[in-house]
């Protein structure tokens, strides 16, 4: 008899995990044809893993948003449902898939106009909506092994579904639905890795691009070679140099160059060279060029582009009229700092030979900079000089050769970038030479700090040994890795605005604080990466 009844099976996805669809189904029909099968959730946050089983069932899945943080708005929604049903005269009965208390006047509402009720739950389901029902099954205790997994397990399925539908553009989400689905919420903590990132990296087989998995080609799956055999600087730089001479115009996609290396060599160690990162070994190599993601032979990019050696006249002319440009806000020196490197290539600095982009700045007497943003010196101000007395103009010309005033912001970006360009190793007492240069004799005093090494102490991931300044190698690499999820982020589909990256970076990577780099705005470490700009709410990219 109970198969001649038409039931409808309303599940609630955020009481009960996904894990269990396949048994629900199977225990649901044993009371009768299951003529209506709705899943109630909000599948704009994934559905929390009800998505495939939905698909694969037939079971239409019900968007409903949460309009206020913490309020059930699922619950409203199918009881509204399970009410225009029951107006409707269309089913004989009722399975409800919830272990929440909130749906028992509901129960006794069904019960109330002769219709059967049939719940299913977890054990935790209390005892108002269990006794409500006709009938209520357990999930826990008729399924206690679903679900179940080990690591091998869970490997060789998390492959076989990447292998099945794997399209460039696989994203975390999918494959973290689909194994919620399957095996509930997976802890890879006992695992061993931090998150299922985490996991997915450690796959020989898959590579991941920021959010995105795909399969690695065959020659991307070589194992890393052996340090003995492993070739060197200069063997990997020829086989470079040669395959750009083949191609026209004699460049290529960092990327196509990236897997011409790994089908010669397999997989190589770039860290043995002072980075993971193929785009700084490229940086490195005085034959080659890099332009974002194109890489060129040296002599090509002369050739193609005949730009004269920048000298300081020339560099003092680029800021001032980009601070004119910008005025009276004043132009953002992460952007400047591109745009130079852009027009006059990598070794611009070293041309005009400063440390770094923050000494070159302190020559020119025709601007300030300010908060990470360059101005032009008021006309004002100029003017009034010249009215000055002889001796007024004197005064005043010794306090314009006054150095620059302190600040730990500054003084922390500087003191990282200069021991990250000096290879790590960077003299304590030549930094503090430079220093003193750049903000007078008494900048130590004026920090709050007594000496050199206290000074260095403020600053985290820099540590001092035997008079040597190296900063922290995890700090570096994860350093690398937060650069290069920005440059993919610029370039990835969707939503690019600065909100949603921060979000992403202080998931991806906990603990990140771009103040930890001497940046009092997020911006301004975005505008510090070479590739990308911050573009009033959105990041681009810099081609």
């Amino acid at each position: 008899m109970s198969e001649e009844k038409k039931l409808a099976l309303l599940i609630d996805s955020d009481n009960v995990s996904a894990k269990y669809a396949p048994f629900i189904l199977q225990e649901a029909s044993k009371y009768g044809e299951l003529s209506v099968k709705r899943v109630y959730g909000d599948w704009e946050k994934g559905g929390n893993g009800w998505h495939f089983p939905a698909i694969n069932n037939s079971i239409l899945p019900v968007q409903q948003t949460c309009y206020i943080a913490g309020k059930n708005a699922t619950d409203f929604s199918m009881i509204i449902d399970a009410m225009d049903l029951l107006y409707s005269g269309s089913v004989d009965g009722f399975v409800l898939v919830t272990s929440d208390s909130d749906f028992t006047r509901l129960a006794i509402r069904l019960r109330e106009a002769g219709k059967l009720v049939v719940g299913i739950g977890e054990v935790k389901t209390p005892l108002a909506f269990t006794s409500s029902c006709h009938q209520f099954s357990f999930l826990n205790k008729v399924c206690e092994n679903v679900g179940e997994y080990d690591e091998k397990t869970l490997r060789k399925t998390l492959l076989d579904y990447v292998k099945e539908h794997d399209d460039g553009r696989l994203d975390l989400t999918k494959i973290d639905a689909f194994l919620t689905s399957r095996y509930g919420n997976v802890d890879f903590n006992s695992l061993g890795f931090k998150r299922l990132s985490s996991f997915i990296d450690s796959f020989p087989e898959l590579r991941r691009n920021s959010t995105f998995v795909t399969l690695k080609k065959s020659n991307e799956s070589k194992a890393p070679v052996k340090a003995e055999n492993a070739p060197g600087e200069k063997e990997i730089t020829n086989v470079i140099v040669e395959y750009l001479k083949r191609q026209e115009g004699g460049q290529d996609d960092l990327s196509k160059v990236s897997e011409y290396v790994t089908s010669t060599f397999g997989k190589v160690d770039f860290s043995r060279f002072g980075s993971k990162r193929f785009a700084k070994f490229i940086d490195n190599r005085s034959e080659l060029v890099r332009r974002n993601n194109t890489v060129t032979l040296a002599a090509k990019q002369t050739a193609a582009k005949a730009v004269s050696k920048i000298s300081r006249q020339l560099f003092e002319n680029e800021v001032l009229k980009y601070a004119a440009d910008n005025s009276p806000k004043g132009g953002n020196i992460g952007q400047l700092n591109n745009m130079l490197l852009e027009k006059y290539g990598k070794n611009y600095l070293s041309d005009l030979g400063a440390a770094d982009f923050a000494a070159a700045m302190a020559t020119v007497k025709t601007v300030k900079v300010r908060s990470n943003n360059v101005f032009v010196l008021e006309q004002g101000a100029k003017d009034s000089q010249n009215k000055k007395t002889p001796a007024a103009r004197a005064k005043s010309k010794v306090s314009q050769a006054e150095p620059q005033k302190p600040d730990i912001n500054n003084v922390k970006r500087f003191v990282l970038s200069y021991t990250a360009q000096n290879n790590n190793d960077v003299s304590l007492s030549a930094l503090g030479q430079i220093l003193r240069q750049q903000y007078g004799k008494g900048y130590l005093k004026e920090l709050g700090v007594s000496t050199m090494k206290k000074l260095v102490s403020k600053i985290s991931n820099v540590k001092v040994k035997n008079d040597r300044l190296s900063i922290n190698e995890k700090f570096l690499k994860r350093t690398e890795e937060i650069e290069q999820f920005v440059y993919d982020f610029a370039r990835a589909e969707g939503s690019r605005s600065i909100k949603s990256l921060s979000s992403k970076i202080k998931s991806s990577f906990p603990g990140f604080d771009f103040a930890d780099y001497g940046y009092t705005k997020f911006s301004d470490f975005i505008n510090a990466i070479d590739g990308v700009r911050a573009n009033g709410y959105y990041v681009e990219p810099v081609e």
